[in-house]
């Protein structure tokens, strides 16, 4: 059986302004929060759980960005 995920689509303006409030939607209660651009479905804010397990059973690896100077 799949967990079940809770979703919000958010724009990103209305986002930026509450940006506290989608970070602990995801931090603590692993919602996601989906922000779009013009009606457009962009990007999503997901727990960094969630984010790890995804790039394992995608067998893909992070690294850092270089630093920008």
């Amino acid at each position: 059986m799949t967990d079940v995920k809770i979703e919000h689509e958010e724009r990103i303006a209305d986002v930026r302004n509450a940006l506290a409030d989608a970070i602990g939607r995801a931090r603590y209660r692993d919602e996601v929060t989906v922000l779009t651009s013009r009606g457009k479905r962009v990007a999503a804010l997901v727990s960094m759980e969630f984010y790890e397990r995804a790039l394992a059973a995608l067998g893909e690896e992070r690294i850092p960005a270089p630093e920008e100077t």
